[in-house]
């Protein structure tokens, strides 16, 4: 990559990236995950948990028992959507998904997951079952160690990054796909 301009701009992307999975406030902690699932595509919001500009890497977490992973295991292909509406900043990155489920990856990932945040894995039915009563979809065990067994990583490497600043007299917009070997940059049209 040439442009400094446009390496700035990348390397501000995965700061603010890494800088927004410690911050529950930052917009970009709550980005939206597009997929191609089984009866089409299908979007929802997750929550980062961290993101590896070395090595290309979003990660988020999730339910192994959720409709969503048999359609990562069809279709990998993602894409991620962060908006900030306060800086009128978007950023949508593409790539493959990989579910990890207990192995290295979420054995180190499991302790950093907040207590009440690991029994959310503890529910009877699967996310999505339907339910008589909204109670009956809340834990029903204290046991972490079964909690875990459904605790899934959702780790993404990406492989291209789109970014649009919106600006009240001119937008501002760039591109960046990875070649295998490095980020190749280039300005785009609004």
């Amino acid at each position: 990559m040439n442009n400094d301009e446009l390496l700035s701009i990348l390397n501000g992307i995965w700061q603010r990236l890494a800088k927004a999975v410690d911050d529950p406030a930052d917009p970009w902690r709550l980005p939206v995950l597009g997929t191609q699932g089984l009866n089409g595509p299908s979007a929802r919001t997750m929550v980062m948990r961290s993101a590896d500009a070395a090595g290309r890497v979003l990660t988020a977490q999730t339910d192994i028992r959720s409709t969503k992973i048999p359609g990562f295991r069809k279709d990998p292909r993602v894409a991620w959507l962060f908006f900030d509406p306060t800086k009128q900043e978007q950023v949508r990155a593409t790539g493959r998904a990989v579910i990890h489920h207990d192995d290295d990856i979420t054995l180190r990932a499991w302790p950093s997951v907040p207590e009440t945040n690991q029994l959310n894995y503890a529910t009877a039915h699967e996310p999505g079952a339907t339910i008589d009563a909204p109670a009956l979809g809340q834990a029903t065990s204290d046991d972490l160690a079964e909690a875990y067994k459904n605790f899934a990583v959702i780790r993404c490497e990406l492989t291209a990054i789109d970014w649009l600043q919106l600006g009240t007299t001119a937008h501002r917009r760039s591109q960046f796909s990875w070649n295998g070997a490095e980020w190749l940059a280039t300005w785009a049209v609004p």
